[in-house]
């Protein structure tokens, strides 16, 4: 799903040093009650790659998406990430359907 793609991107502005470090690939699994905790939930685990093991997220590979349960293959650069993200939180937390597919809203603590 794109949205979920955008918070890979998003986190990746973030996160990532510049440079040419190789990337590695890691499967997330996260579940929720609904699809706008699912998107905090996932945003939490890169940020929870990110503080673990020094991973700064590059772009989404594949996306599995259901009512209760996202798993994710994330391409990650295996350089030391700035860390600038605490976490996502649910103050304002948005996950509604336009007429052209969804729009969310997620606060980064930072």
């Amino acid at each position: 799903m794109g949205i979920f793609a955008e918070a890979v991107h998003a986190c990746a502005e973030l996160l990532r040093e510049s440079g040419d470090a190789p990337e590695v690939a890691r499967q997330i699994a996260v579940g929720a009650p609904d699809r706008a905790a699912l998107l905090v939930a996932f945003v939490d685990e890169l940020v929870y790659l990110a503080e673990t093991e020094d991973l700064a997220p590059v772009r989404m590979l594949h996306t599995e998406l259901g009512e209760d349960r996202l798993t994710a293959r994330v391409a990650f650069t295996a350089t030391g990430p700035r860390h600038l993200i605490k976490g996502a939180t649910y103050h304002r937390l948005a996950f509604e359907p336009t007429p052209g597919g969804y729009r969310a809203t997620v606060v980064l603590d930072v």
